[in-house]
């Protein structure tokens, strides 16, 4: 894996690069492109480090939109045109990418997200206090194996003010009446996998992405963390989706 810088209105966003592949893999609250290691490794694509995490440099972000954008960036200016892997507020980026930049966009796998991200007001709460507590609840709701828990407390807590930014950002991300609309629709290949014990965005917020033309997949002995917890799950099912879009 390498390194890559690409700039984009003067802003150097960092990405992570195995082999070559149309594909784009875009993190969750807190966290970076490093999640998708084990992803990386197996099927190749490229790990975006969104604005403000990770290595890339800071840039004002006042909504899902803003993250997009950068995204959508990414994939133009270096296959042109991608799968974009998403989880949690990265598959609220990614449906909004492909709402805004559909041109880039030649599938979607939407994981562990929703079509609306609500997020517990007493989380939000915590968070700004800096507790602890809170930080430890975020990484337990977020795992469903528990030997997980200590590293990403200690994780978050070292990210605990941009993983409230972005948390702000899922609570007012909303596409749920659009959809029923019928305002918003697949009409590229879509699915959505989801951990079968996911406490953060319950199996429910994927099977309701079924109702308008994705495929559904549940990753057994797995949470919210699903391509941590259950990696092997979660790379054979983006496999067989990938070698019928790409």
């Amino acid at each position: 894996m390498e390194r890559a810088r690409i700039f984009i209105d003067s802003k150097a966003i960092s990405v992570l690069k195995a082999k070559d592949a149309p594909i784009f893999y875009v993190h969750g609250s807190g966290c970076d492109a490093s999640i998708w290691k084990n992803q990386l490794e197996d099927i190749g694509g490229f790990a975006v480090d969104l604005p403000n995490h990770g290595e890339s440099d800071k840039a004002e972000i006042n909504s899902v939109e803003d993250y997009a954008f950068f995204v959508a960036k990414v994939i133009e200016r270096t296959a042109g045109k991608g799968v974009i892997v998403g989880h949690s507020l990265g598959g609220a980026v990614a449906q909004m990418v492909y709402l805004k930049y559909k041109e880039v966009v030649k599938a979607l796998a939407l994981i562990g997200t929703g079509a609306r991200l609500r997020v517990l007001p007493q989380i939000l709460e915590g968070l700004a206090k800096k507790s602890i507590e809170t930080l430890r609840l975020v990484s337990e709701m977020a795992f469903h194996r528990k030997e997980f828990v200590e590293a990403f407390t200690e994780f978050f807590s070292k990210n605990s003010e941009i993983l409230l930014k972005d948390l702000s950002l899922c609570d007012k991300f909303d596409l749920l009446e659009d959809f029923k609309s019928g305002k918003i629709k697949f009409d590229v290949p879509t699915i959505a996998i989801v951990g079968e014990n996911d406490l953060l965005t319950p199996v429910k917020y994927s099977k309701f992405f079924a109702n308008f033309g994705a495929e559904l997949a549940v990753v057994e002995n797995s949470g919210h963390m699903v391509m941590l917890e259950n990696p092997k799950k979660l790379n054979e099912t983006l496999k067989g989706f990938l070698k019928k879009v790409l």
